[in-house]
């Protein structure tokens, strides 16, 4: 069946079209979110639940209100959960702040601020498979990195912007893989069965 390309133009915009080389760019763009969505589905999900429960043994069950710890920007953060859970009259417990806190939230607790309060015992404990340091240096900068780099990414995806043909993304993939590896083997292998990789 021919796409109307008015109709397309109409509801999805000239000014949004803009930006690609044609309709054909468009369509696989949006394929590539597509893909994207399971293999950052699971890194997100993997990457809160194994820092939640490195900090509840480190700092405590209510880690995510303790001002010693936290940064103002990460406080702020928790605050904005809560308010969000109180709007939606859902009950403000732990489990369900800790679902609400954002991909960004997660990711910045690799920034620098938190560099004596997250150690290298500490990146071992978040992610079990880290290669030996003889193979790969990794030290929670790079881990920023590395994850933020994923997070923009992952934030491109999410407001329906354009990341083909972009160099920055080109092994997105790729680098998305290499984040689940540091978590498990099986992770990864679990990502790729349920894209059809």
């Amino acid at each position: 069946m021919q796409v109307n390309k008015v109709v397309i133009n109409q509801f999805i915009t000239a000014q949004r079209l803009s930006t690609y080389a044609d309709l054909n760019e468009y369509e696989e763009n949006l394929l590539l979110s597509k893909k994207s969505y399971i293999p950052l589905s699971i890194l997100e999900v993997a990457l809160r639940n194994s820092i939640d429960r490195l900090l509840v043994q480190k700092v405590g069950e209510k880690w995510h209100e303790d001002f010693d710890f936290l940064t103002k920007d990460s406080k702020y953060k928790v605050q904005q959960a809560k308010e969000l859970l109180q709007r939606r009259r859902e009950p403000i417990n732990r489990e369900k702040i800790i679902a609400e806190l954002s991909f960004g939230f997660w990711v910045n607790l690799f920034k620098k601020p938190y560099n004596k309060k997250l150690r290298i015992n500490d990146l071992k404990k978040i992610f079990p498979n880290l290669p030996l340091r003889q193979k790969k240096m990794i030290n929670r900068e790079i881990i920023y990195r590395e994850l933020n780099h994923i997070r923009n990414f992952r934030n491109r995806i999410f407001h329906y912007e354009k990341v083909i043909n972009k160099d920055i993304y080109r092994n997105i993939f790729k680098d998305i893989d290499t984040i689940l590896n540091y978590f498990d083997h099986n992770l990864s292998t679990f990502s790729k069965r349920l894209n059809n990789e």
